[in-house]
């Protein structure tokens, strides 16, 4: 079939037309591809004609022949430029076009014309027309060349600032780097750099990054693209979005540069105080990078290496907390307890705990790379490259305003990622060609803690001493030796990817066939207390009991400097209030608490593409995966045994009844994996080029997609079985009280107490649901795209349907039965005591003695587990997602572009955490457990974007470059909860009950104030309502995610200048970046308020607090008039002005 018509010439093309030839992308890859059409003069197609297509940096040559319909096709091209392409055949001539440039993951199509005169080629770049229109060009991304990762600011320096870029990604937090695809979670992204999973391989993460800044520098990055509905069948292991970028290759021209990045609190705005409304100086920090790349030959036109450094130093400060008379802000520690707890322990331990004198320390991160080019002939061509990253990030643990640690308890937390990709491309015929991937990634997390000792940690109670400050808590904690956590905490991961495909071209149809396999294995020790971990308090003296050298003390009214005494022999005695420590249970050793597993994916794929006629191209195809897992949790057995359901009996009101807690187990195993899931993943894509004058097409398609859920949510199973360890000591729940004699405390780690009795704590198990899969979607788009007659503009309008197919929750299985029903539905699950009003106090806290004896939330729950947690699939969600955008260029000086992006987003669960039971309380719920998908905790309903670079040269060939980033978009969405709580499940997540009206009777509002009614309280109560319209919910509970934050407006600048350098070619570049330029100029502009994270129920507001039902179930409310203010986000400065200056030398 001819396809004559596809010459149709535009404004924008004129003899050469540069669209995306009738071949698929290669998903998530390294290269470029080239395709086109060879006809003569008349416009028929030339078979047999030689197409020469030369990369004229690097002299790499491909040489391929037209087919019957005059078409030819290239794979495996380096990205960037610049080509020549040359077709030629005997007895009809020759034509050649230079200056072609490649975009990454793009199949590009150049049509030659032999015999007709020449005309100016056209340069493949970032420009709106060859991004946009593209014959296979069907679903949702973004392409960022080289120029863009130039001429826009970027002070983190790294892809996520530029994948903002598209109007539906999301920068969720700034401060942690985390972003978000149209509402998706932000673990469910992947960064891939030369094909290769460069994200954090376990999921500790939220910016889904192992280190603090991406493993390889921005100035190696050749090309970036942002695949969000990409339906490509090689298109693996996201449902959010895929940040895909190729690293530099050297050439037959050495190049290189050095470069230096500095920025300090002297270039950054004054932060805000939210209390007082004024502002305060940044806290003084010094922020460096310094990095070299160089590039070119080993062997002229056959052999090339390049080669970039970079190390980050960021100055740390100290920690905001120290003792008394310190420089800064006073806990009520004095040096007097400081220095006893030192001389104690070197005098009669021998061991050093550290001082709490700190020193400004750095975090460091350094990066290094290696990449060899090799062509091997004109038709195979090889890549190898490795890169490591290592990290060094000082971590000071248990600073607050009511405890201090000396540097004994700190520690650095070191990483360490090293990776090697090997690649093999090759074109066997004209009809085939292939690509050949192999790649090895190791990843190591371990604290170098500072000392070899159990956590000691001495309370001290009592009177303030004096100089603190009236803001000091009265109970104060001084804290050394080994940091908890880091008693026994290792992470490893080593990760071996293969990748195999081949492409068949069969004149309209180009098949797309292969393999690809990942092999995972992780090392997770996270085990606390392994070390031993002490509590010395003051406890009042008795005879035989707990004395003192000084005399008997009482200790909540001694002086503090009694009380310190106290506290101190305790310390000298090795007397204890609790100890605990963490060991292998009976038949296991503590590395049986190990998770230590692995985790493969085989998949196969197969895709037709096929040039229906000179406008319509359509790909279909389909992707199957495939899990493995080696060895299983170990099984509890105890906790697979058949349930036996409590019971509330003889209940007639809801403050009295008999409590049967319950036993058995849960009917379920633990060691249940994702071993043997099959995922079959059809998806189809199309895009039709209308016959007009200006460019014009529609595109779109569907298909299934595969993520994969952080590994650290599969490995918690293997952590938390419940029989591996157990926890033992005195003083704890279950325990007799330590003894009084004194010599338990050892500061040997290897030789700690192990001779106690007493109840085994109940243990937490994580389960896997038997039929669980990896997160997976459906996604399918339809989008519309015109050149407009002025100034190079086109419009686009498209469409983004996002349906869940496999998402991911927590359901806790230990709550035990519901013992009432509140009266708008929701089940409740205290003891009777937790429906008395008399058992709470005003303030929303509880009582527990007299009447109250018994108070207990989870009712009903098994006593011999505690918390049990299964992570399960749920099909609700899902996204809506419509964007607007218009492009242009100006002459050659200005380009833009401006973007609207809606967005509707829906889940069951935000999955903020890498611990189960973490995931299950952070959601605000009406009911515990329910299976509700609700707004998205990652939602950004709307932004607006805006993009303007111009460049000029003003003197000679130094070029003067400006680039301008705007972002407005809606605050997050936070939900309303009660501050304590309501249903009993032992976690303060409960979405709020807003009465029908005012003097509904629906509640009874408690009389807080002392004022003889609650009518005060009911009347403030509406107050709050209606100004935070929460009235739209009267009569029933308010939804979750329903409120959101305050809109924000923010500009980021970078403007450049080159010079010349000392030798001709060579240039000097100076740039400066600002960061919220806005806030610089007026420091009330730019601030980021959101609603505080609440560990339990997320982002959340409150103002009302629980206080029992009355006698006809009705719940009791105590209107707290203080409602949670938003904070400003400025850990790091967010919503403050930053500027960064970078002087970089190319040559």
């Amino acid at each position: 079939m001819n396809h004559t018509n596809r010459l149709r010439l535009s404004k924008l093309s004129i003899g050469l037309i540069v669209a995306l030839a009738a071949a698929p992308a290669f998903a998530q890859n390294t290269t470029a591809a080239l395709g086109g059409q060879v006809v003569g003069a008349d416009g028929q197609p030339i078979a047999g004609a030689e197409v020469t297509i030369v990369h004229s940096e690097s002299g790499t040559v491909s040489r391929v022949v037209t087919d019957a319909n005059g078409r030819y096709n290239a794979r495996g091209l380096r990205v960037g430029g610049p080509y020549a392409i040359t077709a030629n055949k005997d007895g009809s001539g020759t034509r050649s076009e230079d200056g072609v440039y490649l975009a990454l993951d793009q199949v590009s199509e150049v049509n030659l014309s032999i015999g007709t005169q020449e005309l100016d080629a056209i340069t493949i770049s970032g420009n709106a027309g060859p991004q946009i229109f593209s014959a296979d060009k069907m679903g949702a991304g973004t392409s960022i060349s080289r120029q863009d990762l130039d001429n826009y600011a970027s002070v983190q320096r790294n892809l996520q600032d530029y994948a903002r870029f598209d109007p539906r990604i999301s920068q969720t937090d700034k401060e942690r780097g985390e972003i978000s695809a149209g509402g998706q979670n932000s673990r469910y992204n992947t960064v891939t750099i030369d094909g290769v999973a460069t994200n954090d391989t376990f999921g500790l993460e939220a910016n889904n990054l192992p280190t603090a800044k991406q493993p390889i520098s921005v100035d190696a990055i050749q090309s970036v693209q942002v695949n969000i509905s990409n339906y490509d069948v090689t298109q693996k292991g996201y449902t959010g979005a895929n940040i895909n970028a190729v690293t530099k290759s050297g050439t037959n021209a050495f190049k290189g540069s050095v470069y230096y990045v500095y920025r300090d609190e002297n270039g950054a705005g004054d932060r805000y105080n939210r209390t007082t409304g004024g502002y305060f100086a940044a806290p003084a920090f010094e922020e460096t990078t310094k990095g070299l790349t160089f590039g070119g030959p080993l062997m002229k036109d056959r052999l090339f290496f390049f080669a970039s450094y970079e190390e980050l130093n960021s100055s740390r400060g100290t920690p905001e907390f120290g003792p008394l008379g310190s420089a800064r802000t006073n806990v009520a520690i004095t040096p007097t307890a400081i220095t006893g707890a030192q001389t104690i322990a070197s005098t009669q331990y021998n061991v050093d705990i550290g001082s709490a004198e700190t020193s400004e320390t750095e975090l460091t991160v350094k990066d290094a790379l290696i990449k060899l080019d090799a062509n091997i002939g004109d038709n195979h061509r090889a890549s190898l490259r490795w890169s490591k990253t290592e990290q060094s990030d000082p971590i000071f643990p248990t600073f607050f305003n009511n405890a201090i640690s000396l540097s004994s308890h700190w520690y650095s937390q070191e990483k360490t990622i090293e990776t090697f990709v090997g690649e093999f491309f090759s074109d066997w015929n004209d009809k085939f060609s292939t690509e050949f991937k192999a790649s090895y990634r190791d990843y190591a997390s371990t604290p170098i803690n500072n000392s070899d000792l159990p956590q000691i940690r001495l309370n001290f109670a009592g009177a303030l001493p004096a100089g603190s400050p009236a803001v000091s808590s009265t109970n104060a904690g001084l804290v050394f030796g080994t940091e908890r956590s880091r008693h026994f905490n290792d992470l490893a991961t080593e990760t071996w990817n293969f990748y195999a495909a081949g492409n068949l071209f069969l004149g309209d149809h180009t098949l797309k066939f292969g393999v690809d396999y990942d092999d995972n294995t992780v090392y997770n020790a996270f085990l606390q207390d392994t070390k031993g971990n002490y509590t010395f308090a003051c406890i009042n003296g008795a005879a035989g009991f707990y004395q003192f050298t000084a005399a008997a003390v009482t200790c909540n009214t001694a002086t503090r400097a009694q009380n310190e005494a106290a506290v101190l022999e305790n310390f000298r005695r090795g007397r204890p209030t609790s100890y605990q420590v963490q060991v292998g249970a009976p038949g296991f050793g503590i590395n049986d608490g190990v998770a230590n597993w692995d985790y493969q994916n085989l998949g196969v794929f197969l895709q037709d593409t096929w040039v229906v006629n000179d406008g319509l191209t359509l790909t279909a195809g389909v992707r199957v995966d495939r899990k493995g897992m080696g060895e299983s949790p170990l099984f509890n057995s105890a906790a697979a045994a058949a349930p036996v359901a409590g019971a509330l009996n003889g209940s007639t009101t809801p403050q009295n009844g008999t409590v049967v807690r319950s036993t058995g187990g849960f009917g379920l195993r633990n060691d249940v994996t994702l071993d043997g899931n099959t995922l079959f993943q059809p998806r189809f894509g199309f895009n039709y080029t209308f016959a007009s004058d200006r460019q014009t097409q529609l595109r779109g398609g569907f298909g299934l997609f595969e993520g994969a859920a952080a590994n650290v949510w599969l490995s918690n199973p293997y952590s938390n079985t419940g029989i591996a360890t157990r926890i033992i000591g005195c003083g704890i729940a279950g325990f007799a009280a330590c003894p009084t004699t004194g010599g338990l405390f050892t500061p040997d780690t290897g030789a700690q107490p192990t001779s106690f009795t007493g109840a085994i704590p109940a243990a937490n198990v994580d389960f896997l649901s038997s039929d669980l899969r990896q997160p997976s979607v459906w996604k399918a788009n339809i989008a519309f795209e015109h050149e407009l007659p002025w100034w190079n503009m086109v419009a686009g309008i498209e469409y983004i349907r996002t349906q869940v197919k496999d998402g991911v929750y927590y359901r806790h299985l230990n709550l035990g039965g519901a013992t009432r029903q509140g009266k708008d539905g929701r089940n409740l699950y205290y003891t009777p005591q937790g429906y008395n009003g008399a058992c709470w106090n005003t303030n929303g806290s509880n009582t527990t003695s007299g009447a109250c004896t018994g108070f207990r939330n989870r009712a009903l729950s098994n006593a011999s587990f505690a918390n049990v947690l299964l992570a399960e699939n749920t099909n609700k969600g899902y996204g809506d997602n419509l964007t607007l955008s218009l492009n242009g260029q100006f002459m050659e000086d200005f380009r833009w572009g401006l973007g609207y992006a809606y967005t509707r987003a829906k889940e069951v669960s935000p999955l903020t955490s890498s611990v189960s039971n973490s995931n299950w309380n952070s959601v605000s719920v009406f009911n515990a457990n329910e299976e509700v998908a609700a707004n998205s905790a990652y939602l950004v309903k709307d932004r607006f974007i805006g993009q303007l670079t111009w460049s000029h040269k003003f003197f000679g060939d130094n070029a003067t470059t400006f680039g301008l980033f705007y972002e407005g978009r809606k605050g997050k969405p936070y939900s309303w909860i009660y501050n304590n709580d309501l249903n009993g499940d032992g976690i303060t997540n409960d979405l709020m009950y807003i009465p029908t009206r005012f003097g509904s009777g629906d509640v009874v509002f408690r009389d807080v104030n002392a004022s003889g009614s609650g009518a005060d309280e009911e009347a403030l109560f509406w107050r709050i309502a209606n100004a935070n319209g929460l009235n739209r919910y009267a009569g029933g509970a308010v939804e979750r995610n329903s409120s959101f934050g305050t809109w924000t407006n923010n500009f980021d600048v970078r403007f450049s200048q080159e010079f010349p350098g000392f030798l001709e070619g060579n240039k000097v570049l100076v740039s400066l970046d600002i960061i919220n330029v806005g806030n610089l100029l007026n420091k009330d502009w730019g601030h980021i308020d959101e609603v505080a994270f609440q560990s339990a129920g997320g982002l959340a507001r409150s103002f009302v607090n629980y206080q029992g039902l009355d006698a006809q179930g009705r719940y009791i409310y105590g209107v707290d008039g203080q409602v949670e203010d938003y904070v400003t986000r400025q850990q790091r400065g967010e919503s403050q002005w930053a500027a960064q200056l970078t002087l970089k030398y190319s040559f």
